[in-house]
Parts: C-alpha cells; sequence; structure tokens
C-alpha cells in the first residue's frame, strides 16, 4: 500500500513536473520503516517468553544468587524442561483474548498455535504455529523460535530467531537477539543482531540494533537506536539510520502515531504506526 501511495503520488507530480531521479526506490523508505518494526517483534517475543522465566531461570533452577554472579563458581544445570513447562502454562494468561492461545510442552519444546492474539507491548493480530526450544548454555538462557503459517498484524511472518539471556543486575533485564524474521510481502531477506533490556515486569523495553536486508535486488542497512515501547503506546523515542547505495534515510520516533522518513535530498514519506 505505501508503495502504491508513493507511485501514485509520483504519477501526479509527472502531470506538473516529472519526477526527478533523485526520487529513490520506495524501498529504501520502506526499509527504514519497517526494520523497527520488525526489530519491536523480536523484541516483543523475547520479553514475553523471557520476563515470566528469567527469575526462576536464574534464581529457582540455577539457583544463582546476585552476589555470586560472575564469581565463576559453578552453577547447577538448569532444568529446561521445567521453564518449557512454565511457558506453556504461562500461555492462557501471556496472550490475550483468554482462550486464544494454545501451548503444549514436551521436554524443552513449546508447540504454540495461535489465532487473532495480543502479546505484551508489540504484537498484535498473531495467528499461526511457532515452536520454542529451550536450552541451557552454559548456565544462560537461550531458546531458538521458528514459525509456520504465522501472521503478525495481518501480514505473513517468517519467524526465525535466538534469544541468549544475561545474568540478573537487580530488576534490569537484558537480551541478545539474533534474527532472520520478516514480512515476506516487504523483504526478501532480514538478518538483525540486537539488544534488548526492560525492567522486569514493567511492559516496557528499549531496542539496539543492526539489520540488513534486501529487496528485488536492493540492499540496506539499518541501525535502530534507543527505540523505547511501552505496551499499548506508540514508540516514545529512538532513531533509524539506513544506509543504502542512493545514501543515508533517517527517521525518529516521538510517541506519535506516525513517522517521516527522510531521504539523502531531504524528501520524505510520511507512514502511519500500528499502535
Amino acid at each position: 500500500m505505501k508503495k502504491l501511495k508513493w507511485a501514485l503520488g509520483c504519477l501526479s507530480l509527472l502531470a506538473v513536473a516529472g519526477c526527478e531521479d533523485n526520487d529513490y526506490d520506495p524501498y529504501y523508505y520502506d526499509s527504514a520503516y519497517y526494520d523497527p518494526y520488525y526489530g519491536a517483534y523480536d523484541a516483543a517475543w523475547g520479553y514475553t517468553w523471557v520476563d515470566p522465566v528469567y527469575s526462576y531461570w536464574y534464581y529457582s533452577i540455577a539457583r544463582l544468587l546476585p552476589q555470586s554472579t560472575g564469581s565463576g563458581l559453578p552453577q547447577a544445570p538448569v532444568d529446561v524442561n521445567a521453564a518449557a513447562a512454565q511457558l506453556a502454562t504461562n500461555a492462557s494468561s501471556t496472550f490475550t483474548p483468554a482462550g486464544c492461545a494454545t501451548a503444549t510442552a514436551s521436554g524443552a519444546t513449546v508447540n504454540y498455535t495461535f489465532n487473532n492474539c495480543s502479546a505484551p507491548v508489540a504484537l498484535q493480530q498473531i495467528s499461526g504455529n511457532v515452536q520454542l526450544v529451550l536450552a541451557d548454555n552454559q548456565g544462560q538462557l537461550s531458546m531458538n523460535a521458528t514459525s509456520s503459517n504465522l501472521s503478525i498484524n495481518g501480514a505473513p511472518f517468517n519467524l526465525s530467531m535466538q534469544i541468549t539471556g544475561a545474568p540478573p543486575n537487580g530488576n534490569q533485564r537484558q537480551v541478545t537477539i539474533t534474527s532472520n524474521s520478516f514480512s515476506p510481502d516487504r523483504f526478501d531477506t532480514r538478518s538483525s543482531q540486537s539488544t534488548v533490556t526492560w525492567v522486569a515486569g514493567s511492559g516496557c523495553f528499549t531496542l539496539n540494533s543492526q539489520s540488513t536486508g534486501t529487496r528485488n535486488g536492493l540492499n540496506s542497512t539499518t541501525n535502530v537506536s534507543g527505540y523505547q515501547r511501552c505496551a499499548n503506546q506508540c514508540p516514545s523515542a529512538g532513531t533509524v539510520t539506513t544506509q543504502t547505495t542512493d545514501g543515508t534515510f533517517t527517521s525518529t520516533f516521538n510517541g506519535s502515531n506516525s513517522i517521516k522518513v527522510t531521504g539523502p535530498n531531504g524528501n520524505t514519506q510520511s507512514y502511519s504506526l500500528d499502535c
């Protein structure tokens, strides 16, 4: 739809003065708009799965005390099956409305089926299937998620991500995410590395990421810095910088439900945010 709007705008300009060569391919504007969406989806999945089991993982299971973090002392093996069972049990309250999600645990694997669900912070209209596999990475929380027939917010979505937790620091939570997740409607490929932080139970997160993406032979590299979002709110802060062969495209978030992506020549494209 955004590409169509751009094309229609270009046609209207042709009647007056013609479209200039520096009216860049819509993909470059789209990349600066959609990549933060997909980064926010990655962060929201991480929050949804990690926040409920974080203390359980590091305190109840591994019996890691705050003062012993970094001491180098051996940790007790993590019971990944128990953590998976807890996530499956939490599904009925984590995803809304009630009954929209079913989850079963088999060993360290949780299989979800969604029917128009919402999840904390940034995930809406989730339908399809997701498999989550938990692992103990030398005492650290590790999760691998993949999907089949998944859609998010009305668009098909390929979910493929790995989440790694960091030891506790008071109520501060942190995970690193390696993701190849994207909507095939907007990207041909996407690869992202991100760090997500939040305060336990807050319903808010901060995202910093770097991603590469392709579409129709075009390439882009996008940095998202200081992206902040809370449940039922639009992103309140953050900057986006997308590098392309045609120059740099930028945007910022300020709590409103729209953003403008600015191209190298100062031209802008406006987008609405679903928040």
